[in-house]
Protein backbone atom coordinates (compact mmCIF):
# COMPACT_ATOMS: atom_id res chain seq x y z
CA UNK A 1 0.00 0.00 0.00
CA UNK A 2 2.85 2.37 0.82
CA UNK A 3 4.46 1.64 -2.57
CA UNK A 4 1.19 2.36 -4.38
CA UNK A 5 0.83 5.65 -2.51
CA UNK A 6 4.37 6.77 -3.40
CA UNK A 7 3.89 5.94 -7.09
CA UNK A 8 0.63 7.87 -7.20
CA UNK A 9 2.19 10.91 -5.49
CA UNK A 10 5.14 10.98 -7.90
CA UNK A 11 2.78 10.79 -10.87
CA UNK A 12 0.69 13.68 -9.54
CA UNK A 13 3.80 15.83 -9.01
CA UNK A 14 5.15 15.14 -12.50
CA UNK A 15 1.88 16.31 -13.99
CA UNK A 16 2.31 19.72 -12.33
CA UNK A 17 5.95 20.25 -13.32
CA UNK A 18 6.50 22.91 -16.00
CA UNK A 19 8.56 21.59 -18.92
CA UNK A 20 11.81 23.36 -19.69
CA UNK A 21 11.81 25.45 -22.85
CA UNK A 22 15.10 25.36 -24.76
CA UNK A 23 16.29 28.27 -26.85
CA UNK A 24 18.15 27.70 -30.07
CA UNK A 25 20.53 30.40 -31.28
CA UNK A 26 21.97 28.56 -34.27
CA UNK A 27 20.96 29.94 -37.66
CA UNK A 28 19.16 27.53 -39.95
CA UNK A 29 19.72 28.89 -43.45
CA UNK A 30 17.36 26.50 -45.22
CA UNK A 31 14.56 27.17 -42.72
CA UNK A 32 14.80 30.93 -43.24
CA UNK A 33 14.96 30.59 -47.01
CA UNK A 34 11.86 28.40 -47.06
CA UNK A 35 10.06 30.92 -44.90
CA UNK A 36 10.87 33.80 -47.24
CA UNK A 37 10.07 31.94 -50.47
CA UNK A 38 6.40 32.73 -50.01
CA UNK A 39 7.07 36.25 -51.30
CA UNK A 40 7.46 37.22 -54.94
CA UNK A 41 9.59 40.03 -56.24
CA UNK A 42 7.02 41.74 -58.40
CA UNK A 43 7.25 45.10 -60.10
CA UNK A 44 5.67 47.06 -57.26
CA UNK A 45 4.95 50.72 -56.87
CA UNK A 46 7.89 51.99 -54.85
CA UNK A 47 6.13 54.90 -53.18
CA UNK A 48 3.19 52.79 -52.09
CA UNK A 49 5.52 50.02 -50.96
CA UNK A 50 7.74 52.39 -49.04
CA UNK A 51 5.39 55.00 -47.58
CA UNK A 52 1.81 53.89 -47.97
CA UNK A 53 -1.18 56.15 -48.31
CA UNK A 54 -1.49 56.93 -44.59
CA UNK A 55 2.01 58.16 -43.81
CA UNK A 56 1.95 60.23 -40.64
CA UNK A 57 3.95 63.42 -41.10
CA UNK A 58 5.72 64.84 -38.07
CA UNK A 59 6.98 68.36 -38.49
CA UNK A 60 10.63 69.12 -37.74
CA UNK A 61 10.78 72.11 -35.39
CA UNK A 62 14.40 72.02 -34.14
CA UNK A 63 17.67 71.86 -36.07
CA UNK A 64 21.38 72.33 -35.44
CA UNK A 65 24.40 73.17 -37.57
CA UNK A 66 27.34 72.14 -35.40
CA UNK A 67 28.28 70.89 -31.96
CA UNK A 68 27.88 74.32 -30.39
CA UNK A 69 24.35 74.79 -31.69
CA UNK A 70 23.20 71.29 -30.72
CA UNK A 71 20.15 71.82 -28.51
CA UNK A 72 18.00 68.85 -29.47
CA UNK A 73 15.66 67.98 -26.57
CA UNK A 74 16.38 64.53 -25.14
CA UNK A 75 13.37 62.26 -24.64
CA UNK A 76 14.84 60.07 -21.92
CA UNK A 77 13.90 59.53 -19.16
CA UNK A 78 10.58 61.31 -19.75
CA UNK A 79 9.45 58.97 -22.55
CA UNK A 80 9.47 55.19 -22.68
CA UNK A 81 11.42 54.27 -25.83
CA UNK A 82 13.38 51.44 -27.38
CA UNK A 83 10.83 48.65 -26.94
CA UNK A 84 10.63 48.06 -30.71
CA UNK A 85 11.36 49.66 -34.08
CA UNK A 86 8.21 51.74 -33.61
CA UNK A 87 9.67 53.82 -30.76
CA UNK A 88 13.41 53.68 -31.39
CA UNK A 89 15.07 57.04 -30.70
CA UNK A 90 18.66 58.16 -31.38
CA UNK A 91 19.28 57.86 -27.63
CA UNK A 92 18.49 54.13 -27.79
CA UNK A 93 21.34 53.32 -30.19
CA UNK A 94 24.23 51.84 -28.20
CA UNK A 95 26.20 50.16 -31.00
CA UNK A 96 26.85 51.07 -34.64
CA UNK A 97 28.07 48.81 -37.43
CA UNK A 98 28.60 48.95 -41.17
CA UNK A 99 28.60 46.40 -43.97
CA UNK A 100 28.98 46.90 -47.70
CA UNK A 101 31.42 48.20 -50.28
CA UNK A 102 33.72 51.22 -50.60
CA UNK A 103 30.93 53.58 -49.56
CA UNK A 104 31.03 52.02 -46.09
CA UNK A 105 34.78 51.38 -45.96
CA UNK A 106 35.63 54.99 -46.83
CA UNK A 107 37.68 54.26 -49.93
CA UNK A 108 38.76 57.38 -51.83
CA UNK A 109 37.88 60.09 -49.32
CA UNK A 110 41.30 61.63 -49.79
CA UNK A 111 44.07 60.91 -52.26
CA UNK A 112 45.40 58.33 -52.76
CA UNK A 113 42.04 56.77 -53.48
CA UNK A 114 43.21 53.20 -52.80
CA UNK A 115 43.12 53.73 -49.02
CA UNK A 116 40.12 52.94 -46.80
CA UNK A 117 39.55 55.91 -44.49
CA UNK A 118 37.25 54.02 -42.12
CA UNK A 119 37.36 56.64 -39.40
CA UNK A 120 35.79 59.18 -41.76
CA UNK A 121 33.29 56.95 -43.62
CA UNK A 122 29.87 58.53 -43.14
CA UNK A 123 27.98 55.39 -41.92
CA UNK A 124 30.49 54.31 -39.25
CA UNK A 125 33.41 56.75 -38.84
CA UNK A 126 34.13 58.37 -35.50
CA UNK A 127 37.29 60.40 -35.97
CA UNK A 128 37.04 63.99 -34.63
CA UNK A 129 33.46 65.23 -33.98
CA UNK A 130 30.67 66.81 -36.01
CA UNK A 131 32.65 70.04 -36.26
CA UNK A 132 35.49 68.21 -37.99
CA UNK A 133 33.85 65.18 -39.62
CA UNK A 134 30.14 64.75 -40.14
CA UNK A 135 29.25 61.07 -39.82
CA UNK A 136 26.25 59.18 -38.49
CA UNK A 137 28.14 57.99 -35.36
CA UNK A 138 29.39 61.51 -34.61
CA UNK A 139 25.80 62.73 -34.77
CA UNK A 140 24.63 59.87 -32.56
CA UNK A 141 27.37 60.67 -30.04
CA UNK A 142 25.52 63.91 -29.30
CA UNK A 143 22.65 61.74 -28.03
CA UNK A 144 24.63 58.88 -26.47
CA UNK A 145 28.27 59.43 -25.56
CA UNK A 146 28.82 55.72 -24.82
CA UNK A 147 28.44 54.59 -28.43
CA UNK A 148 30.27 51.36 -29.31
CA UNK A 149 31.58 49.93 -32.58
CA UNK A 150 32.72 53.24 -34.10
CA UNK A 151 35.57 53.09 -36.64
CA UNK A 152 38.81 55.04 -36.30
CA UNK A 153 41.86 55.40 -38.49
CA UNK A 154 42.47 53.94 -41.92
CA UNK A 155 43.33 50.59 -43.40
CA UNK A 156 41.78 47.31 -44.47
CA UNK A 157 39.23 45.44 -42.41
CA UNK A 158 41.73 42.98 -40.98
CA UNK A 159 44.32 45.61 -40.02
CA UNK A 160 42.05 47.49 -37.61
CA UNK A 161 40.88 46.22 -34.19
CA UNK A 162 37.91 43.87 -33.99
CA UNK A 163 36.07 46.14 -31.56
CA UNK A 164 35.48 48.47 -34.51
CA UNK A 165 32.40 47.06 -36.20
CA UNK A 166 33.14 48.14 -39.77
CA UNK A 167 33.23 44.88 -41.74
CA UNK A 168 32.79 46.48 -45.18
CA UNK A 169 35.26 45.65 -47.95
CA UNK A 170 35.87 47.79 -51.02
CA UNK A 171 34.62 46.10 -54.16
CA UNK A 172 32.12 43.91 -52.30
CA UNK A 173 28.92 42.69 -53.97
CA UNK A 174 25.56 41.73 -52.53
CA UNK A 175 26.68 38.08 -52.74
CA UNK A 176 29.36 38.91 -50.15
CA UNK A 177 26.91 40.14 -47.51
CA UNK A 178 26.46 36.76 -45.71
CA UNK A 179 30.21 36.56 -45.04
CA UNK A 180 30.24 40.13 -43.74
CA UNK A 181 27.22 39.38 -41.55
CA UNK A 182 29.07 36.40 -40.05
CA UNK A 183 32.11 38.56 -39.32
CA UNK A 184 29.98 41.28 -37.73
CA UNK A 185 28.16 38.80 -35.48
CA UNK A 186 31.52 37.34 -34.42
CA UNK A 187 32.92 40.75 -33.51
CA UNK A 188 29.81 41.88 -31.68
CA UNK A 189 29.60 38.73 -29.57
CA UNK A 190 33.31 38.97 -28.79
CA UNK A 191 33.50 42.62 -27.76
CA UNK A 192 30.05 43.97 -26.92
CA UNK A 193 28.63 43.20 -23.49
CA UNK A 194 25.08 43.08 -22.14
CA UNK A 195 23.78 42.71 -25.68
CA UNK A 196 20.24 41.87 -24.55
CA UNK A 197 19.79 45.48 -23.44
CA UNK A 198 21.50 47.25 -26.36
CA UNK A 199 20.25 48.34 -29.78
CA UNK A 200 22.63 48.00 -32.74
CA UNK A 201 22.17 50.11 -35.85
CA UNK A 202 23.77 48.45 -38.88
CA UNK A 203 24.10 50.32 -42.18
CA UNK A 204 24.41 47.93 -45.12
CA UNK A 205 25.64 50.26 -47.87
CA UNK A 206 25.87 48.08 -50.96
CA UNK A 207 25.26 48.49 -54.67
CA UNK A 208 27.25 51.49 -55.85
CA UNK A 209 30.20 49.44 -57.08
CA UNK A 210 28.17 46.40 -58.10
CA UNK A 211 25.85 48.40 -60.33
CA UNK A 212 28.74 50.44 -61.67
CA UNK A 213 30.87 47.42 -62.60
CA UNK A 214 28.33 44.77 -63.61
CA UNK A 215 24.96 46.44 -64.37
CA UNK A 216 23.46 43.44 -62.56
CA UNK A 217 20.54 43.07 -60.19
CA UNK A 218 21.30 42.52 -56.51
CA UNK A 219 21.63 38.96 -55.25
CA UNK A 220 18.38 38.83 -53.29
CA UNK A 221 19.10 35.39 -51.82
CA UNK A 222 22.36 36.64 -50.30
CA UNK A 223 20.62 39.72 -48.90
CA UNK A 224 18.04 37.50 -47.25
CA UNK A 225 20.66 35.21 -45.76
CA UNK A 226 22.74 38.14 -44.47
CA UNK A 227 19.75 39.80 -42.83
CA UNK A 228 18.64 36.50 -41.31
CA UNK A 229 22.11 35.99 -39.86
CA UNK A 230 21.99 39.43 -38.25
CA UNK A 231 18.52 38.75 -36.86
CA UNK A 232 19.48 35.44 -35.26
CA UNK A 233 22.98 36.49 -34.17
CA UNK A 234 22.33 39.84 -32.48
CA UNK A 235 19.45 40.44 -30.04
CA UNK A 236 18.37 43.96 -31.13
CA UNK A 237 19.17 45.20 -34.64
CA UNK A 238 17.95 48.08 -36.79
CA UNK A 239 19.25 47.53 -40.35
CA UNK A 240 19.43 50.35 -42.90
CA UNK A 241 19.59 48.73 -46.34
CA UNK A 242 21.19 51.53 -48.36
CA UNK A 243 21.47 51.32 -52.13
CA UNK A 244 23.66 52.98 -54.78
CA UNK A 245 24.64 56.65 -54.71
CA UNK A 246 22.90 59.13 -57.00
CA UNK A 247 24.96 62.29 -57.52
CA UNK A 248 23.34 65.08 -59.50
CA UNK A 249 23.54 68.76 -60.28
CA UNK A 250 21.10 70.93 -58.36
CA UNK A 251 19.86 72.17 -61.72
CA UNK A 252 19.26 68.68 -63.18
CA UNK A 253 18.58 66.32 -60.31
CA UNK A 254 17.26 63.41 -62.38
CA UNK A 255 20.60 62.86 -64.13
CA UNK A 256 23.00 60.65 -62.17
CA UNK A 257 26.53 61.84 -62.85
CA UNK A 258 27.86 58.58 -61.43
CA UNK A 259 26.67 56.88 -64.63
CA UNK A 260 29.31 58.59 -66.77
CA UNK A 261 32.05 57.36 -64.45
CA UNK A 262 31.05 53.69 -64.81
CA UNK A 263 32.07 51.80 -67.93
CA UNK A 264 29.13 49.42 -67.70
CA UNK A 265 26.42 51.96 -66.89
CA UNK A 266 27.65 54.40 -69.50
CA UNK A 267 26.73 51.91 -72.21
CA UNK A 268 23.10 51.58 -71.10
CA UNK A 269 20.30 53.50 -72.73
CA UNK A 270 18.07 55.71 -70.62
CA UNK A 271 15.35 53.06 -70.63
CA UNK A 272 17.74 50.26 -69.68
CA UNK A 273 19.19 52.31 -66.85
CA UNK A 274 15.73 53.22 -65.52
CA UNK A 275 14.72 49.55 -65.65
CA UNK A 276 17.81 48.55 -63.68
CA UNK A 277 17.07 51.17 -61.02
CA UNK A 278 13.49 49.90 -60.69
CA UNK A 279 14.73 46.33 -60.23
CA UNK A 280 17.06 47.39 -57.42
CA UNK A 281 14.31 49.44 -55.77
CA UNK A 282 11.73 46.66 -56.03
CA UNK A 283 14.09 44.08 -54.54
CA UNK A 284 15.11 46.38 -51.68
CA UNK A 285 11.51 47.25 -50.81
CA UNK A 286 10.41 43.63 -51.06
CA UNK A 287 13.18 42.50 -48.73
CA UNK A 288 12.08 45.22 -46.31
CA UNK A 289 8.50 43.96 -46.49
CA UNK A 290 9.49 40.32 -46.12
CA UNK A 291 11.35 40.76 -42.85
CA UNK A 292 9.08 43.38 -41.33
CA UNK A 293 5.97 41.30 -42.10
CA UNK A 294 6.99 38.87 -39.35
CA UNK A 295 6.55 41.70 -36.80
CA UNK A 296 9.81 41.11 -34.96
CA UNK A 297 9.93 43.57 -32.06
CA UNK A 298 13.74 43.61 -31.90
CA UNK A 299 14.61 43.44 -35.59
CA UNK A 300 13.62 45.57 -38.55
CA UNK A 301 14.77 46.69 -41.99
CA UNK A 302 14.55 50.16 -43.51
CA UNK A 303 15.17 50.03 -47.26
CA UNK A 304 16.56 53.12 -49.01
CA UNK A 305 17.29 52.00 -52.60
CA UNK A 306 19.15 55.19 -53.54
CA UNK A 307 21.22 57.77 -51.73
CA UNK A 308 20.49 60.98 -53.67
CA UNK A 309 22.72 64.01 -53.13
CA UNK A 310 23.09 67.06 -55.32
CA UNK A 311 25.19 70.19 -55.52
CA UNK A 312 25.59 73.27 -57.64
CA UNK A 313 29.11 71.92 -58.19
CA UNK A 314 28.49 68.14 -58.20
CA UNK A 315 31.91 67.21 -59.59
CA UNK A 316 33.39 68.50 -56.34
CA UNK A 317 31.73 65.55 -54.55
CA UNK A 318 33.76 62.92 -56.42
CA UNK A 319 37.23 61.54 -55.95
CA UNK A 320 39.11 62.69 -59.03
CA UNK A 321 38.77 60.17 -61.85
CA UNK A 322 36.88 57.63 -59.71
CA UNK A 323 33.20 56.69 -59.21
CA UNK A 324 33.59 57.34 -55.48
CA UNK A 325 32.57 60.08 -53.08
CA UNK A 326 35.26 62.25 -51.52
CA UNK A 327 35.16 63.81 -48.06
CA UNK A 328 32.60 66.46 -49.07
CA UNK A 329 30.48 63.80 -50.74
CA UNK A 330 30.47 61.77 -47.52
CA UNK A 331 29.45 64.88 -45.55
CA UNK A 332 26.46 65.39 -47.85
CA UNK A 333 25.62 61.68 -47.63
CA UNK A 334 25.67 61.78 -43.81
CA UNK A 335 23.46 64.87 -43.75
CA UNK A 336 20.97 63.36 -46.18
CA UNK A 337 20.75 60.01 -44.38
CA UNK A 338 20.43 61.59 -40.93
CA UNK A 339 17.61 63.91 -41.97
CA UNK A 340 15.94 61.08 -43.88
CA UNK A 341 15.97 58.90 -40.76
CA UNK A 342 14.25 61.59 -38.69
CA UNK A 343 11.86 63.05 -41.27
CA UNK A 344 10.91 59.83 -43.03
CA UNK A 345 10.20 59.23 -46.71
CA UNK A 346 8.67 62.70 -47.04
CA UNK A 347 12.12 64.27 -46.67
CA UNK A 348 12.52 66.45 -49.76
CA UNK A 349 15.91 67.80 -50.78
CA UNK A 350 14.97 69.09 -54.21
CA UNK A 351 15.14 72.72 -53.06
CA UNK A 352 17.75 72.27 -50.35
CA UNK A 353 21.29 73.57 -50.48
CA UNK A 354 23.33 70.80 -48.87
CA UNK A 355 26.20 73.06 -47.93
CA UNK A 356 23.80 75.25 -45.92
CA UNK A 357 21.12 72.77 -44.86
CA UNK A 358 20.84 72.02 -41.14
CA UNK A 359 20.71 68.72 -39.26
CA UNK A 360 17.32 67.72 -37.92
CA UNK A 361 16.41 67.10 -34.31
CA UNK A 362 13.78 64.43 -33.59
CA UNK A 363 10.31 65.89 -34.07
CA UNK A 364 7.98 66.60 -31.18
CA UNK A 365 5.15 64.62 -32.77
CA UNK A 366 7.28 61.52 -33.40
CA UNK A 367 10.65 61.74 -31.61
CA UNK A 368 11.94 58.48 -33.10
CA UNK A 369 13.67 57.23 -36.21
CA UNK A 370 10.99 57.01 -38.89
CA UNK A 371 10.78 53.32 -39.71
CA UNK A 372 8.14 51.22 -41.49
CA UNK A 373 6.86 50.34 -38.01
CA UNK A 374 5.77 53.94 -37.34
CA UNK A 375 5.16 55.33 -40.83
CA UNK A 376 1.38 55.23 -40.47
CA UNK A 377 1.01 55.48 -36.70
CA UNK A 378 3.46 57.04 -34.27
CA UNK A 379 2.46 56.91 -30.61
CA UNK A 380 4.23 58.48 -27.64
CA UNK A 381 4.24 56.86 -24.22
CA UNK A 382 5.64 58.54 -21.13
CA UNK A 383 7.59 56.51 -18.61
CA UNK A 384 4.97 57.24 -15.94
CA UNK A 385 2.15 56.03 -18.21
CA UNK A 386 4.16 52.93 -19.06
CA UNK A 387 4.67 52.05 -15.40
CA UNK A 388 0.98 52.68 -14.65
CA UNK A 389 -0.09 50.51 -17.58
CA UNK A 390 2.31 47.77 -16.56
CA UNK A 391 1.01 47.74 -12.98
CA UNK A 392 -2.63 47.47 -14.09
CA UNK A 393 -2.01 44.70 -16.60
CA UNK A 394 0.28 42.68 -14.34
CA UNK A 395 -1.62 39.95 -12.45
CA UNK A 396 -0.86 40.03 -8.71
CA UNK A 397 1.17 37.04 -7.66
CA UNK A 398 0.31 35.95 -4.11
CA UNK A 399 2.02 32.57 -4.19
CA UNK A 400 5.31 31.20 -5.44
CA UNK A 401 5.55 28.56 -8.20
CA UNK A 402 6.53 26.02 -5.56
CA UNK A 403 3.45 26.87 -3.48
CA UNK A 404 1.26 26.59 -6.59
CA UNK A 405 2.67 23.14 -7.27
CA UNK A 406 1.96 22.08 -3.70
CA UNK A 407 -1.58 23.41 -3.97
CA UNK A 408 -2.15 21.41 -7.15
CA UNK A 409 -0.89 18.25 -5.47
CA UNK A 410 -3.10 18.97 -2.44
CA UNK A 411 -6.16 19.34 -4.65
CA UNK A 412 -5.41 16.03 -6.38
CA UNK A 413 -4.48 14.24 -3.16
CA UNK A 414 -8.09 13.28 -2.36
CA UNK A 415 -8.41 11.47 -5.66
CA UNK A 416 -5.06 9.77 -5.19
CA UNK A 417 -6.01 8.55 -1.70
CA UNK A 418 -9.36 7.31 -2.98
CA UNK A 419 -7.62 5.28 -5.69
CA UNK A 420 -5.21 3.83 -3.14
CA UNK A 421 -8.08 2.87 -0.78
CA UNK A 422 -10.03 1.20 -3.58
CA UNK A 423 -6.96 -0.74 -4.67
CA UNK A 424 -6.34 -1.78 -1.05
CA UNK A 425 -9.92 -3.00 -0.63
CA UNK A 426 -9.68 -4.97 -3.86
CA UNK A 427 -6.42 -6.53 -2.66
CA UNK A 428 -7.99 -7.47 0.70
CA UNK A 429 -11.04 -8.99 -0.96
CA UNK A 430 -9.01 -10.98 -3.46
CA UNK A 431 -6.45 -12.23 -0.96
CA UNK A 432 -9.09 -12.89 1.71
CA UNK A 433 -11.23 -14.87 -0.71
CA UNK A 434 -8.24 -16.91 -1.80
CA UNK A 435 -7.30 -17.81 1.77
CA UNK A 436 -10.93 -18.64 2.63
CA UNK A 437 -11.28 -21.03 -0.33
CA UNK A 438 -7.97 -22.64 0.53
CA UNK A 439 -9.21 -23.21 4.10
CA UNK A 440 -12.40 -24.91 2.90
CA UNK A 441 -10.39 -27.45 0.91
CA UNK A 442 -8.12 -28.35 3.85
CA UNK A 443 -8.73 -31.87 5.53
CA UNK A 444 -6.92 -31.13 8.79
CA UNK A 445 -7.01 -28.20 11.15
CA UNK A 446 -4.11 -25.91 11.74
CA UNK A 447 -3.55 -27.21 15.31
CA UNK A 448 -4.05 -30.96 14.77
CA UNK A 449 -1.08 -33.19 15.71
CA UNK A 450 0.41 -35.14 12.85
CA UNK A 451 1.15 -38.85 13.36
CA UNK A 452 4.74 -39.68 14.04
CA UNK A 453 5.54 -36.26 15.44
Amino acid sequence: LLLLFLVASIYARRRTTTPKVEEYDDYDEEDDLLKYKMFSLGDVNSDQHHIGQNFQHAGITSVFHDKKSFLCPLVKPALHTGTSLADLSPEDIDIVAALGDSLASGRGLWAPSAVDFRGAAFPIGGDANIDGLVTIPNLLLEFNEDLEGVSHGMGSRDRLPDHQFNVAISGARTKDMPEQADELVRRVKLHAHELQDKWLMATMAIGSEEMCDTCAEPDVRSLRIALAKLRTGIPKVFVILLGPVHVASSYSQNVNLMKKRCTCLEGLSKGQYSSLLRKWANIYYDVQMEFNSFNYTTFGVLAIPQLPIHSRDPLALFTEGEPQLNRRGHTYAAKWLWNRLLAGPSYNTSTAVFSQDAYYCPSVGCPYFRTPQNFEHCSILTEDDYEARKSTTRRPRTTTPKANRRETIRRNLVGVIAIVVVLALLAVCILGGAFYCHGLRATKGRFEELSGV
